[in-house]
């Protein structure tokens, strides 16, 4: 995966969700207006308003440094009156010096996850499909102690279930933490029947990973879900939360 993927959770202030949207909305404008590298910035939105999800893509680290510099003034005016809490994590690979810059002006190092493998396909789905019919997924899950070998050997064959098998999957990316004890799975489907006939290729390898080298597997949609898609979360991963498409670079939802 060559594209540099940011995923930052924050929470909205109670009341304050229209202020929110429209200070999004700048956001958005100022990136349109003055990022050269910026591939994503899709806004979403959970059920009862008050935690949001930003999907940021870059083409590079420098693209990512270049989209903060750009919307710093409009991003310290969200915090300041709409929104708090503001937890991000880099899906990717990223250098030393970019590691240490942003350790140097955060107090800490960024919470990264190396890629370990995907279909080989585009990084990053379509923002203005997300809301559209395609579904995406992000599944969290952790590594049993001493047992990150056999994950990734399972991992593969789960892989290559998917890619021998499906027929609706648009992206498959398993990511994995420095110290191998998380991963996250990036997922989208043409619809939701994509999804339905994913679970059904790879039940049995993915009982055999959670069995012998996985646990505590959460997962997230983002975009519109079914009832019966939110019940298919219940049954094999524990519940689903789910989080509406708000604003990105080539659409916006109404509040």
């Amino acid at each position: 995966m060559d594209n540099l993927e940011v995923i930052a959770r924050l929470r909205v202030h109670p009341g304050h969700l229209e202020g929110f949207a429209s200070q999004v909305a700048e956001i958005l404008r100022v990136t349109r207006d003055r990022d050269r590298h910026t591939l994503r910035c899709d806004w979403f939105i959970n059920d009862n308003g008050t935690e949001c999800e930003v999907h940021e893509a870059f083409a590079n680290e420098q693209g990512l440094i270049e989209h903060k510099i750009n919307t710093m003034e409009a991003s310290v005016a969200l915090f300041r009156d709409y929104a708090f809490d503001h937890h991000a994590t880099i899906f990717g690979e990223v250098s030393q010096d970019f590691i240490d810059l942003v350790e140097s002006r955060m107090g800490a190092a960024p919470t990264v996850f190396s890629f370990m493998q995907g279909l080989g396909l585009p990084a990053t789905v379509s923002p203005s499909t997300v809301g559209t019919g395609h579904l995406e997924l992000h599944a969290h899950l952790k590594i049993r102690p001493g047992q990150l070998e056999g994950f990734r050997a399972r991992a593969e064959e789960i892989m290559r279930i998917t890619q021998e098998q499906d027929t609706k999957t648009l992206r498959y990316d398993w990511f994995v933490n420095g110290k191998g004890t998380e991963c996250e799975v990036h997922e989208a489907y043409v619809d939701e029947a994509g999804l339905v006939e994913h679970n059904q290729h790879v039940m049995d390898a993915r009982a055999d990973l959670f069995e012998r080298y996985a646990f505590d597997h959460r997962m997230v949609a983002f975009g519109q879900v079914s009832q019966q898609l939110r019940d298919l979360g219940t049954k094999h991963a524990g519940g689903l939360a789910v989080y509406s498409f708000l604003q990105g670079l080539e659409a916006a939802a109404a509040v």
